[in-house]
């Protein structure tokens, strides 16, 4: 005999829906927290360069990353990545984690400008108040009033390791309030897939807390 078929909708929707694209996650809003949470569950990994939070509450960025190694005291390579990154990139540079801003006022409103999404920056940013201003997203370790020189003696779209985090060009990044998270390219529609699911969980626990229930009975703890 042959095995019955269980129709819902829920099913037709998953037989007939066209496989999901990068550019089907750009708008998702999903948190850092579900997409790191996913990517530990697919790499081992969590993505999340320590440190690094935005520089104004409410912003969110997520893009392909275009990569920058400069020295510390070298603002100039800055200016490099920005020739380099194309509309809907997100730069993340790399200064060691120093306390000399390689980024401020002027990149920022050169970047909004070229349609440049954010910058990541595992060091120091300066200009604040006229960077949000902008509103233009920026992460970093550090707020600082000071900067070297405009070198441009660094390197752009090669591998880094940011506080532990190998990255690589190409390779997304997410950023939200609560920091960021690096995705690598080949594991980035699986991450979002997962991440997707995750989410959904946790919004059916809200419910069921919303029902009365006790946070321990939903898990079965």
């Amino acid at each position: 005999m042959a095995k019955k078929i269980e129709i819902s909708p829920e099913s037709i929707l998953e037989k007939f829906s066209a496989p999901k694209e990068e550019a089907d996650f750009l708008h998702s809003n999903i948190p850092t927290s579900q997409i790191s949470d996913a990517l530990k569950t697919i790499t081992c990994e969590n993505g999340v360069i320590q440190g690094i939070k935005p520089i104004k509450e409410n912003s969110r960025i997520m893009g392909r990353i275009v990569t920058v190694k400069t020295d510390p005291d070298d603002w100039g390579t800055s200016l490099k990545g920005i020739d380099v990154a194309q509309e809907g990139d997100v730069l993340l540079i790399d200064s060691a984690n120093s306390f000399s801003a390689v980024w401020g006022e002027l990149t920022s409103s050169s970047s909004k400008k070229k349609g440049i999404i954010g910058t990541v920056i595992y060091g120091a940013v300066r200009d604040v108040e006229a960077v949000r201003n902008l509103d233009y997203p920026v992460y970093s370790c550090h707020i600082v009033p000071c900067a070297g020189e405009a070198k441009g003696e660094g390197e752009i779209n090669i591998p880094l390791e940011c506080g532990g985090v190998k990255v690589k060009p190409g390779d997304w990044i997410i950023g939200d309030d609560c920091g960021v998270v690096v995705v690598p390219s080949k594991h980035f529609k699986e991450v979002m897939e997962a991440a997707s699911q995750i989410k959904e969980k946790e919004n059916e626990i809200i419910r069921r807390l919303e029902d009365g229930w006790s946070l321990s009975e939903i898990l079965g703890l």
